[in-house]
């Protein structure tokens, strides 16, 4: 039998069971809502109740019992195809459990390297924190459980996404720290467009802007942050990105530099 050494379950894109980095064939929507609503609770004893509400949206059918235990039975048939046991997808009165490591699951190995690199960037070390950076965003292969349609598995899905953006904000705060204004100019863009009410974001990009040489784009900025905000949610920019304006207007290099982590 082979180990999970060389079988993964990937989230953070279509759902796949995967051996030696290719899909092991896998039938029919609700197989992957099963495997998906497991796999998200990977270790621990998932109900049959949360995985028929991930399955059909709140209103199982009359044979939901049958059709869950055929699931599993698909689902386990899958997992020895990858050369698991079967009794890695346990059964319980109450529910299933699927027995693998976090380290199988391409989303836990996504969390684990976010959270190194979050430490690491706290410490300075931004050279260090970019590289688990890199190998944690590699990790996606389109958006979160892309191919699955369930309405709360979807929800589920969106919350995956904000940890997505959450990383890449991390990314260029760390492009910052290292000098790499472009790509961090590049970074917060991206994310302005998906989020363009947050203000944090507009600050990170003028401070890069300025720390490129670019004051006139970093003051134009501004202007137009203020006047999205005031024409879409009726605000005016709040304290923290005044004080970012004001200091590039006074070109007060030691306010930018003890801005941006790292320096400039």
């Amino acid at each position: 039998m082979s180990s999970w050494n060389n079988v993964t379950i990937r989230l953070l894109g279509p759902v796949a069971l995967v051996q030696d980095g290719l899909p092991v064939p896998m039938q029919g929507q609700r197989q992957r809502r099963f495997l998906a609503s497991v796999a998200l609770r990977a270790g621990q004893v998932v109900s049959k109740e949360t995985i028929s509400e991930d399955s059909w949206d709140g209103e199982p059918p009359l044979t939901v019992s049958g059709q869950l235990q055929t699931s599993a039975w698909m689902i386990r048939k899958v997992l020895t195809q990858a050369g698991l046991p079967r009794d890695v997808l346990g059964s319980h009165d109450r529910g299933y459990e699927l027995r693998a490591p976090l380290e199988a699951i391409d989303l836990f190995i996504f969390r684990d390297l976010v959270r190194t690199a979050r430490e690491l960037h706290l410490r300075g070390k931004h050279h260090e924190a970019a590289q688990r950076l890199d190998t944690g965003l590699a990790l996606w292969r389109g958006p979160a459980l892309a191919d699955v349609t369930s309405s709360r598995l979807r929800l589920q899905a969106e919350v995956l996404e904000e940890e997505r953006t959450s990383a890449v904000e991390l990314y260029a705060q760390t492009d910052l720290g290292l000098g790499r204004f472009t790509q961090a100019i590049s970074r917060l863009n991206g994310l302005i467009h998906r989020d363009p009410f947050r203000e944090d974001l507009y600050a990170d990009l003028m401070k890069a802007y300025y720390a490129e040489g670019r004051q006139a784009d970093a003051v134009q900025v501004f202007h137009q942050a203020k006047k999205l905000l005031r024409e879409q949610i009726g605000i005016n920019p709040g304290a923290p990105m005044t004080k970012v304006m004001q200091a590039i207007l006074r070109q007060d290099e030691r306010f930018l530099r003890t801005a941006i982590p790292g320096g400039y």
